[in-house]
């Protein structure tokens, strides 16, 4: 199938409902026009196609909402999200970052690269930083232009965001040197987490949330490592994120977490979000009695790199393998969707989302995956 045969047969799938009705309605057991879905931190890849770079919609509201619009109007998808990104709370507290006119933020100098600067770091007032005042006033300008627009939030995990302010091979020998120094680091990190949440419930209300944690993954860490240093931490967010914000929060984790599983069911979150490197059928069997589930598909080999066939036939495969999950699956990428993704593969995911996740209901195959 070519590009122009795949938007033609398109339009014998049209939406039938809202985000929130479908959303409403599937999660109450009834059948919808096509499976629910999520598109992992999709404003830059989406502001990229729409002509905009990632350092205007990062420095101007007014692009931040032309992009909103037009991804609203033309994929259908909403919604508000401010939240601290991996490296923020890092940029708070004394990190230099560095911000391309295209692409993501980095780390140009760690205010822990020694542990000289300690007291400073761990005495910082969160409700008192303006990076995050500033964070919140941007919020209220988006939600001013989309009034009818939900707003949630994201955190990153404890380990993740202690790694924008010690570098991550420091912070992997603090834990044989100087395990106490690195839990305190977690505590605090937690802190300004929560206390970021707190402000921005206070200001919109109950919130949803979901924290994103690539460190605490198997590929870098230890099972000792992991069961030490992440999970208390981890565990700590996850409820006082859930009291904070007044809904249970979702949790990403990159890369292999299989090992962790166990440990995931002990969790008092929402949702689980399955990175690509993970077989989503097994996380269905281990962990979809427990949690809404998402993700799987390949944001690079799929989604960045592949063609039109190879976006529809990860959709399908992800269908198949997600689509029976007890609590809900929504299709989507395993981690954040690329800058570069050509605007092709974004009407590709859809195309497969409206044809072949027709017909879904919570709990089943979709009717169109089914005829498929």
């Amino acid at each position: 199938m070519n590009y122009e045969e795949m938007m033609r047969d398109m339009d014998n799938y049209p939406d039938t409902m809202t985000e929130g009705e479908r959303s409403a309605k599937y999660f109450a057991g009834e059948k919808v026009d096509h499976q629910p879905f999520s598109i992992q931190s999709n404003e830059e890849a989406f502001a990229n196609v729409f002509g905009y770079t990632t350092q205007q919609i990062n420095e101007n509201v007014e692009d931040m909402a032309a992009v909103l619009r037009m991804r609203k109007e033309q994929y259908g998808i909403g919604g508000i999200k401010v939240g601290l990104r991996l490296r923020t709370v890092g940029q708070a507290v004394g990190s230099k970052l560095f911000f391309p006119e295209i692409g993501v933020d980095s780390v140009h100098e760690f205010v822990l690269q020694s542990m000289d600067n300690w007291n400073q770091v761990i005495s910082d007032d969160p409700y008192k930083n303006p990076l995050y005042k500033g964070m919140i006033e941007r919020a209220k300008q988006l939600k001013d232009i989309f009034p009818d627009m939900g707003v949630s939030t994201v955190v990153a995990g404890p380990l993740t965001t202690a790694a924008a302010i010690r570098p991550i091979e420091l912070m992997l020998r603090d834990t044989v040197k100087a395990p106490d120094r690195l839990k305190d680091l977690l505590k605090f990190c937690n802190y300004h987490s929560l206390a970021w949440a707190d402000m921005f419930s206070k200001e919109f209300g109950k919130v949803s949330c979901w924290i994103c944690d690539p460190v605490s993954c198997a590929d870098i860490l230890s099972a000792r490592q992991y069961h030490q240093f992440s999970e208390p931490y981890l565990k700590e967010l996850v409820d006082g994120l859930g009291e904070t914000c007044g809904k249970k929060p979702g949790v990403h984790i990159c890369g292999k977490t299989h090992n962790f599983w166990d440990f995931m069911l002990e969790l008092n979150a929402s949702g689980f979000s399955v990175d690509n490197s993970e077989d989503l059928a097994a996380a269905n069997e281990k962990l979809g009695h427990k949690f809404l589930l998402m993700g799987n598909i390949s944001p690079v080999d799929a989604m960045l790199n592949g063609t039109i066939d190879d976006v529809i036939d990860a959709c399908k495969k992800a269908l198949e393998k997600g689509s029976t999950t007890e609590k809900g699956y929504l299709l989507g990428t395993g981690c954040q969707v690329p800058i570069g993704t050509p605007r092709e593969n974004f009407d590709a995911f859809m195309y497969a989302v409206r044809k072949y996740g027709r017909g879904a209901q919570l709990g089943h195959k979709p009717e169109g995956l089914r005829d498929a």
